[in-house]
């Protein structure tokens, strides 16, 4: 265990800890550095115990020679002021969501300039999972969308159900369109009831239709291949396009039958809870946000996302009260 280095997680280099363990063993040792072998230069040495007087674990006795502190001391003030610097710097962070607005302010200017185009082509599965949850994340007043699949998968519900809810919550007016035939599966009927329940208008038609997502009456998403999804999507800002997106969302909304709340609506916060369980956990088993967000099953982008709703939600203003707040209500 000599040759092992403990305190590098607490800002000490491997020279200064090997000094701080040599004068533990070495109590009253003479200020005379030369008496030190270590396989390093005496520059090194000298400027490794300049830091250890600055650190307080080490000090000079005019009778005793170099007196280290107490590890039970030394130790606990090295973790207390790491906290707080791991604290200033999640607080300096948390502050960064202020430069939000401006980059807007420079996303919509370009979205408003000669050669920012109308109509944006995005490839691949993952990317437009990660629009997607941009366009629902900064949706603010409606989210329409036609859904022309029979019964909805496992995945797709797992995939939607986290945009769905938090534009839900937010007080985001929804209104979906699926067929007969989805709304007839058990498993679609109970995340169409979920949704419901938190007060989103679904109605469902025989007839197949066009898939669509117009978020906002401002921005549609529709597939590159109608018949592969996956394969990319379209993201449409012209106005005239909307327009006539919006006008075919409302003719089959019209003609559509209303999805009525069941009597025993399934309980969302029950998910919620669920949800925010298995995000804490992954959190806390997990030393890098890559390695949850890929354990989740989502991208980087999004499992941020949910962690920040979730110290909101929470009250916290960093992730470590977070867990201390979630394991005081039982989430952990």
């Amino acid at each position: 265990m000599a040759g092992e280095q403990v305190l590098s997680k607490l800002g000490l280099t491997a020279i200064e800890e090997m000094l701080y363990r040599f004068f533990l063993r070495h109590p009253n040792f003479a200020p005379d550095l030369d008496e030190i072998t270590f396989d390093t230069d005496r520059h090194s040495i000298d400027r490794a115990f300049e830091r250890l007087k600055e650190l307080g674990l080490v000090r000079h006795h005019r009778d005793r020679g170099v007196v280290a502190m107490d590890p039970v001391v030394g130790i606990e003030k090295l973790i207390e002021g790491r906290i707080e610097a791991l604290n200033e710097e999640l607080r300096n962070v948390s502050a960064a969501r202020t430069a939000i607005p401006l980059l807007l302010e420079d996303q919509q200017a370009g979205r408003l300039s000669p050669v920012s185009s109308d109509i944006e082509r995005i490839e691949g599965l993952d990317e437009i999972r990660a629009r997607l949850d941009d366009l629902a994340f900064f949706a603010h007043r409606e989210v329409m969308a036609m859904q022309p699949d029979g019964p909805l998968s496992a995945a797709y519900i797992e995939a939607a159900r986290p945009l769905d809810l938090r534009c839900l919550r937010r007080g985001v007016r929804m209104r979906t369109i699926v067929l007969h035939e989805a709304v007839a599966d058990d498993r679609t009927e109970r995340y169409v009831q979920e949704l419901v329940a938190l007060g989103a208008n679904v109605r469902s038609v025989e007839h197949s239709m066009e898939r669509m997502i117009i978020y906002d009456r401002t921005v549609a998403v529709v597939p590159i291949d109608p018949g592969n999804s996956a394969r990319g999507a379209l993201i449409i800002r012209q106005p005239s396009l909307v327009t006539s997106m919006i006008a075919l969302f409302e003719r089959v909304w019209s003609d559509a039958r209303p999805v009525v709340a069941s009597e025993a609506p399934p309980s969302t916060e029950e998910h919620l809870q669920l949800l925010e369980k298995k995000i804490l956990t992954v959190l806390s088993n997990s030393s890098k946000d890559e390695i949850a967000a890929r354990e989740m099953g989502m991208s980087v982008r999004t499992f941020r996302r949910h962690v920040a709703e979730l110290m909101t939600r929470l009250g916290a203003s960093n992730r470590f009260q977070a867990a201390l707040l979630a394991k005081d209500r039982g989430w952990l």
